[in-house]
């Protein structure tokens, strides 16, 4: 597979990626640049400043549009000419078959930075870290178009690596990817400029899995009859950039994170798993099945760390309904953020 001279890059998506990429698009005198996002994308923060997307495009001079279906979008067909290269990013659509139809010779791509055909679906890092995965790669691929054929195309460009062991929030797998895939995304740039011919692989089926969208509040539900462990890497799995795991202390909701777990001499019982047996000033260790978890961050639903206030003996505890609503609870996204119910 080779492409023509590319002279116009449309970018469809949102998040950091998006933000950094586009910026170093607009620096370069090569490509005209253009960005179709969706409303939850563009008021995502981006930044540690709390930047949103918008604000960084309207900072920038980045042209862009909002779109709530890509494909009912007039914008689209007139932003495209015969150079034009059209990269998906985290798009909130599925690109129909008559969109897909508009890029000649197979221009549109969509860049995924995950392990395919492994972890289709979403929230890829926090399954990735609920399951101890520390494996990243970087794919672009074919967008057939139509729902049967999504991130199922053929790969034209991959590139495998492992994270370091230090990586143990959502956070860092974000921070630590974010390099590798926009030197990836510049390298594939040089590769068309230099007139390189793409092999097209098919995914392994075989290989592959699926695993749900999630919902922080709705979702991120602590059950203390895990082990701590398991606890452990559910409190981190919905760490920074999310709200933090949820549960209940004294009848009120609250957050956890950032976590340690450590084994016990202490060969801590079921009904012991929950209980606050140990604070200082940095932390409160919380008893488990295995050993205890030592949290330095308690926070109530107005996003307050209520640490100090919380006393010896106090119990974190999630009900059994609510714990049955969370696995119930399937969330769906759409061009707005999460659909209701």
């Amino acid at each position: 597979m080779k492409f023509n001279k590319i002279n116009k890059i449309i970018i469809f998506g949102g998040a950091r990626l998006v933000s950094e990429f586009s910026q170093i698009l607009k620096k370069s005198d090569k490509y005209e640049l253009v960005i179709f996002s969706a409303k939850r994308h563009l008021e995502e923060s981006v930044d540690e400043r709390g930047k949103t997307l918008k604000d960084v495009f309207i900072e920038s001079g980045i042209k862009y549009y909002e779109s709530d279906d890509i494909n009912g979008d007039k914008n689209l067909a007139k932003e495209i000419t015969e150079g034009t290269l059209g990269v998906a990013m985290g798009a909130a659509w599925v690109f129909q078959k008559n969109t897909v139809s508009l890029f000649e010779n197979r221009h549109l791509l969509d860049f995924m930075g995950i392990d395919l055909p492994r972890y289709r679906g979403g929230a890829h890092y926090s399954w990735q870290i609920l399951h101890r995965n520390k494996k990243a790669a970087a794919n672009l691929q074919v967008i057939e178009g139509g729902e049967e054929t999504f991130h199922r195309g053929e790969i034209i460009k991959r590139k495998e690596y492992n994270l370091p062991c230090s990586v143990k929030k959502p956070i860092d797998y974000f921070e630590n990817c974010l390099a590798e895939e926009k030197a990836f995304l510049k390298e594939f740039l040089e590769e068309i400029e230099k007139n390189k011919e793409f092999n097209m692989t098919k995914l392994n089926e075989s290989e592959s899995s699926y695993y749900p969208f999630l919902s922080t509040l709705k979702n991120g539900l602590i059950n203390w009859s895990w082990s701590g462990e398991e606890i452990h890497l559910f409190i981190s799995a919905f760490d920074d950039p999310y709200a933090g795991a949820g549960t209940f202390l004294n009848g009120k909701k609250v957050f956890l994170k950032d976590s340690n777990f450590s084994e016990s001499d202490e060969k801590f019982h079921p009904f012991t798993s929950g209980l606050v047996i140990r604070k200082d000033a940095k932390e409160i260790s919380i008893a488990t099945v295995g050993g205890l978890i030592q949290v330095k961050s308690v926070l109530d639903e107005k996003n307050k760390d209520i640490k100090e206030e919380i006393n010896l003996g106090d119990r974190f505890f999630t009900p059994v309904k609510e714990l049955e609503k969370a696995l119930e609870f399937k969330a769906v996204y759409n061009a707005s953020g999460l659909k209701k119910k």
